[in-house]
C-alpha cells in the first residue's frame, strides 16, 4: 500500500515533468506578446486599410485647389465692324475662379481630413494592440487552467484504480466508485471544454494577426498588468472629438467665404479675312456677386448648428469617458482587494494544504482519497487565484485603452 502511495506521487510528478518537456521543445515555435504584436501591425488587414485611408486624404488635399474648365469661344457680330468696313470674327478663352479665400479654407478642410485620418489609424493601432494582448492573455489564462486541470486528471487516474481495486476486494462501496468516476469524467470534460476555448482563442489571435503560422504561447507564470496613468484629455479619442469639431468649423468657413464674388477673366481676339484686317485684342475682368444668398445663408446657418452640435458631443464624450474609467477603476479596485487576499492568504493557504496532505500521505495518517481531496483544495485556490486575475487583467486592458473608444 505504502509503495503504491509512493507510486501516485511520482506520476505527478512525471506528468509535469512531462509537461514541461514539452514546452522546451516548442520553444522554436513559442510566440511572445511583443512578436504577435508586430505581426498584427504588419498583417492585420483591418488596419491596412485605415493606412490606405490616410494616404487616399493626403492624395486629395490638392483638390482644394481644383478651378473650373477654361472656356473657349468663337463668335461673329456685325455690329463689330472692323477698319476695313467687315465685321470680327471674336476668338477667345474664359476663365472664372471663386475668391482665394474659398480655396485656402477648402484647403484646411482636406488637411483636417488628413489629421482625422491619422488620428483615427492611432486609435485603430491601440485598439488592435488591445484585442492582441487581450487574447494573448486569454489563451495564456486558459493554458494554465488546463494546466492544474491535467495534474487533478492525473490524480483521479490513479484514485479511479485505487478505488476500483478496492471495490474489488469489496473493501470500497459501489457508490465510493462511481463518485469517484463521476468526478474523473468531470474533470475530464473540463478539459476538453478547455481545449476547445484554447482552439478558439488561438484562432482569434491568429485572425487579427493575419498569419496561419502554427505557433504556441507558453505556459508562463500569470502577472499583474501595470496601469497607465495618460491624462484622458490628451488621449486619441479625446482628440479625435476636437479634430470633428475642428472639421466643422473649418467646412462653416467654406461656406461663408462662398458669399463672396467670383472672378472671371477673359481674353479674346477680333480679326477677319479680308484686306487691309489687323488684330484687335482685348480682355475683361469681372465678378459674380451672389444676389439671391438665401440656400447659402441656410447652409452658413446648419454650419453653425454643426459646430454647435460637435462642441456638445465633445464635452460629452469627455463626461462619459470620465465616468467609466471612474467605473472601472472601482471595479479594479474590488478586484484587487481579492488578488491581495489571494496573494497574502490563499497562496499561502494552498501551499500549505499541498504539504501537509504530501506528509500526512506518506506518513500513512490519511488515504490516498483524502490526499486528492486535499490537493483538488488547493487547486481550486489557485485556479480561483486565476479567475481573479484574469479579470484584474481585463479591466487594466480596458483603463489602459480605454480612451480609444471613439
Amino acid at each position: 500500500m505504502k509503495e503504491l502511495k509512493k507510486s501516485i506521487l511520482k506520476v505527478g510528478l512525471i506528468a509535469l515533468f512531462t509537461i514541461s518537456i514539452i514546452q522546451v521543445k516548442a520553444q522554436s515555435q513559442e510566440l511572445t506578446l511583443t512578436r504577435a504584436l508586430e505581426i498584427a501591425l504588419q498583417n492585420n488587414l483591418e488596419y491596412k486599410t485605415y493606412q490606405l485611408k490616410v494616404e487616399q486624404h493626403k492624395a486629395i488635399m490638392p483638390s482644394a485647389f481644383s478651378i473650373e474648365n477654361m472656356q473657349f469661344f468663337y463668335g461673329q457680330d456685325k455690329n463689330n465692324v472692323a477698319e476695313n468696313g467687315h465685321p470680327l470674327n471674336i476668338i477667345g478663352i474664359e476663365q472664372s475662379f471663386n475668391f482665394p479665400t474659398v480655396y485656402t479654407s477648402q484647403y484646411k478642410v482636406n488637411k483636417t481630413a488628413v489629421s482625422l485620418s491619422e488620428k483615427d489609424l492611432e486609435n485603430r493601432r491601440l485598439l488592435l494592440l488591445k484585442n492582441v494582448s487581450k487574447e494573448y492573455y486569454e489563451i495564456g489564462y486558459l493554458v494554465n487552467k488546463e494546466y492544474y486541470y491535467k495534474y487533478l486528471d492525473t490524480l483521479y487516474q490513479s484514485l479511479t484504480k485505487e478505488v476500483a481495486r478496492k471495490h474489488n476486494e469489496n473493501s470500497a462501496t459501489n457508490l465510493e466508485l462511481l463518485n469517484v468516476m463521476a468526478k474523473h469524467q468531470q474533470i475530464t470534460l473540463s478539459i476538453n471544454h478547455l481545449r476547445h476555448d484554447i482552439s478558439i482563442a488561438y484562432r482569434k489571435l491568429m485572425l487579427l494577426m493575419n498569419d496561419n503560422t502554427p505557433v504556441s504561447i507558453p505556459r508562463i507564470e500569470p502577472a499583474q498588468l501595470i496601469l497607465s496613468n495618460q491624462p484622458l484629455k490628451t488621449s486619441p479619442g479625446v482628440e479625435y472629438k476636437k479634430l470633428e469639431t475642428q472639421m466643422q468649423t473649418d467646412l462653416l468657413k467654406v461656406e461663408k467665404n462662398k458669399l463672396l464674388p467670383d472672378i472671371t477673366l477673359s481674353y479674346y481676339n477680333g480679326t477677319n479675312r479680308f484686306e487691309e484686317s489687323r488684330n484687335y485684342p482685348g480682355y475683361q475682368i469681372g465678378i459674380s456677386v451672389p444676389i439671391f444668398y438665401w440656400g447659402q445663408k441656410s447652409k452658413i446657418n446648419a454650419g453653425k448648428i454643426a459646430v454647435s452640435v460637435s462642441k456638445i458631443e465633445e464635452e460629452n464624450y469627455l463626461l462619459n469617458l470620465k465616468m467609466r474609467r471612474e467605473e472601472l477603476m472601482s471595479e479594479m479596485r474590488k478586484l484587487r482587494e481579492s488578488l491581495d487576499y489571494f496573494v497574502t492568504t490563499g497562496k499561502k493557504l494552498s501551499n500549505e494544504i499541498v504539504q501537509s496532505a504530501k506528509e500526512a500521505y506518506e506518513s500513512q495518517e490519511i488515504d490516498l482519497f483524502q490526499y486528492v481531496q486535499s490537493i483538488e483544495n488547493a487547486i481550486t485556490i489557485e485556479i480561483e487565484y486565476l479567475d481573479w486575475l484574469t479579470k484584474f487583467n481585463n479591466v487594466v486592458l480596458e483603463l489602459n485603452y480605454l480612451e480609444i473608444s471613439v
